[in-house]
């Protein structure tokens, strides 16, 4: 049975937050996601991988572009982003399972009342 691959890091750069009655699941994902994600940049990447990460993302630059600014090839940019988009999206399924898991306890309390 294949797994289907769930890309967080997109989610997370380009996901719209909605607005359900108060209770906000996307807008709380991108909190927990904020509290995480510069934690797995910082200890799990390399260097180059997370300023490729960084200038994708952040920066909104092209793989051609960031590759003229570091003096790398293309490919070589490309592989480093990917490489990072496993890695990050690897630690975020744990984050994404805890949240899922906090969001049934809190359907399940308040069920209670």
């Amino acid at each position: 049975m294949k797994r289907t691959k769930v890309d967080f890091i997109d989610g997370y750069y380009y996901g719209q937050c909605t607005n359900n009655d108060g209770y906000d699941r996307e807008r709380a994902k991108q909190t927990a996601f904020s509290a995480v994600l510069p934690l797995i940049i910082e200890n799990e990447l390399t260097q180059k991988q997370s300023i490729c990460l960084k200038y994708r993302y952040i920066n909104k630059k092209s793989q051609a572009e960031i590759a003229e600014m570091l003096k790398l090839s293309q490919p070589t940019v490309s592989r480093h982003i990917k490489a990072a988009k496993e890695i990050v999206n690897s630690n975020l399924k744990y984050c994404y399972i805890a949240l899922l898991k906090g969001f049934d306890e809190y359907d399940r309390l308040n069920d209670l009342c």
